[in-house]
């Protein structure tokens, strides 16, 4: 009987120590993933940005310490401001950055920086909304990819998809020459 008792009890302890070993493995793992950058040039440390302007439906300006950087977002293109509901891109982006804490995310795929000089992010809210896809899904964005495939590409063509089905945004009724 104690033989049998004792081999219970090493059996216990082993799935504890499995369990809590496989907890903290899972815990570290979580920590990562996904794996929120600011938009320091080293990418490691975490930053609060604040944001200073949005451009258009795909560039934001935003303050990182004390200096102002243009964010292009990874992923999409948006129409500019000048063309058939740019106007309309850029204020549905304003209304999903609006009052939020704002986290950029780099892409090792995508580079630090486009020809132009401006980071290459997506962009978290604190809340967890994944902004690139949410401007997709709107319709006020399509689902672009410049050079590679990057680490949301099928999340943002399925929201592409929904925008296409629903007929959103750049998906709707085409323009008049007018500027909507």
């Amino acid at each position: 009987m104690k033989s049998s008792g004792l081999k219970k009890l090493s059996y216990l302890f082993f799935y504890v120590f499995l369990v809590v070993g496989l907890g903290i493995a899972l815990n570290q793992s979580l920590k990562q993933f996904p794996e929120i950058l600011s938009s320091s040039s080293t990418g490691s440390n975490k930053e609060q940005i604040t944001l200073f302007k949005v451009i258009d439906g795909d560039t934001i300006k935003v303050i990182v310490g004390d200096t102002e950087q243009s964010v292009r977002l990874i992923g999409l293109n948006a129409p500019e401001s000048d063309d058939c509901r740019g106007d309309w891109s850029r204020s549905e982006l304003e209304k999903l950055l609006a009052e939020q804490t704002i986290l950029l995310e780099s892409d090792l795929t995508q580079g630090e920086k486009d020809k132009y000089g401006r980071l290459l992010r997506y962009i978290h809210t604190g809340r967890g909304l994944n902004v690139n896809e949410k401007i997709i899904e709107i319709g006020g964005a399509k689902e672009y990819t410049y050079d590679k495939d990057y680490k949301y590409k099928e999340l943002f063509v399925n929201a592409q998809n929904t925008a296409k089905k629903d007929k959103l945004g750049v998906w709707g009724a085409p323009c008049d020459t007018e500027k909507n």
